[in-house]
């Protein structure tokens, strides 16, 4: 099935990606800082949240597609909201939506299309904290952050709590939510707590 993609599916990520960079931008970098300082930290939050977010949930869709099913993302505008509120307390409880999968799915196909994204965001993010080590400077600095955010996002979406991906994926293979949780968990107290 080729991957279609609706008006306002596009609209729906243009909007959750721009907010969920500005929860990211409050949450790390905070208000007291210049006009200047605030639009470059949402500019990196912004890159962050394309390659972390954007890329998480369109894992989902191609992996739905890829077993023949039709799937688009939709906002929760709730979320956006409580991921607004959160980020002035230091961390961004990010639920901007979900990609929808239509018709019947059964559990073992449902568990590989909800690890596609934590799964994506976990490679991604030890890739950027790889590069981190190896890079020097503010580019330095900005791999780190575009990794924490990505571990953030993989570990957050694999909480065994429904609708997220982590209980779809218990349902369908406790060995592998097992290994995910673990080292998610794990880079996240490391990384993103700075434990």
């Amino acid at each position: 099935m080729k991957v279609r993609f609706r008006k306002e599916e596009i609209y729906d990520i243009i909007i959750a990606t721009i907010i969920l960079s500005f929860a990211f931008t409050l949450a790390f970098f905070g208000l007291k800082v210049s006009p200047f300082s605030f639009l470059i930290y949402f500019l990196i939050s912004l890159v962050a949240v394309l390659t972390g977010f954007v890329g998480h949930e369109m894992l989902h869709k191609f992996t739905a597609f890829r077993y023949d099913y039709y799937a688009e993302f939709r906002r929760w505008n709730i979320g956006l909201v409580i991921a607004l509120i959160t980020s002035f307390f230091g961390i961004v409880f990010a639920a901007p939506g979900a990609t929808n999968i239509y018709g019947y799915v059964d559990r073992d196909t449902n568990g590989k299309i909800a690890a596609s994204g934590p799964v994506y965001n976990l490679v991604l993010g030890i890739f950027f904290i790889i590069l981190a080590y190896i890079i020097s400077g503010i580019g330095s600095q900005i791999a780190q952050f575009i990794g924490m955010i990505n571990i953030w996002l993989s570990f957050f979406n694999l909480w065994p709590i429904p609708p997220l991906d982590g209980s779809k994926v218990l349902r369908w293979n406790f060995p592998i939510y097992l290994v995910l949780i673990m080292i998610s968990g794990y880079l996240t107290i490391k990384y993103v707590f700075m434990l």
